[in-house]
């Protein structure tokens, strides 16, 4: 199911001239809400694309850039964290389309006229962004972390639950291989 904002991410190439052709789409908190259970909240983001029209396949670079909303992965706060991604996609057009396929070559009929950005552009954001995501990385401070969330994680780690029961000192299961150590 088609949906307008990411109608918005389209690009016509059958009325364009053989050469090349630039682009400049704008991502913004509606573009990721169109995606179910999307990792990113929303962020403002600048897509460009250098689109190179040939006669039998398109050659699209991309450069996104901007900031993205995501969850500390600490506090579970939101907080905003800078990205950026640099990547290159080929269009082979023709009449038949190999079972095979790759992420950075895509295969579409000669009877298309539009090709849709929409999904390569989410993609690529949710790879530009780092695994951990915490305040403090990034330019991002770490005074914004939710102290009292962190009081409360501390409280239920585990080291803190064995100190509390006094199981960390006591076990004398464990003094023999504490010997091997020392050898």
């Amino acid at each position: 199911m088609e949906r307008k904002v990411l109608n918005r991410y389209v690009i016509q190439f059958k009325g364009l001239k053989t050469g090349e052709h630039n682009f400049q789409f704008a991502v913004n908190d509606a573009f990721f809400k169109e995606f179910e259970k999307s990792l990113i909240p929303g962020g403002e983001l600048t897509v460009d694309v250098d689109f190179f029209k040939h006669s039998t396949m398109l050659e699209l670079k991309f450069k996104i850039h901007g900031t993205v909303d995501v969850p500390c992965d600490r506090c579970l706060e939101i907080f905003t964290i800078p990205t950026s991604f640099d990547g290159e996609v080929i269009v082979k057009i023709s009449n038949s389309i190999p079972e095979e396929f790759s992420d950075d070559v895509w295969h579409i009929d000669s009877n298309e006229h539009e090709i849709n950005l929409a999904q390569y552009i989410y993609e690529s954001i949710c790879l530009s962004i780092p695994i951990q995501r915490h305040h403090g990385m990034l330019g991002t401070s770490t005074d914004d972390c939710d102290q009292e969330m962190l009081r409360k994680l501390n409280r239920l780690s585990p080291e803190a639950n064995q100190e509390e029961k006094g199981e960390a000192n006591n076990d004398s299961r464990w003094d023999k291989l504490k010997d091997l150590l020392q050898n």
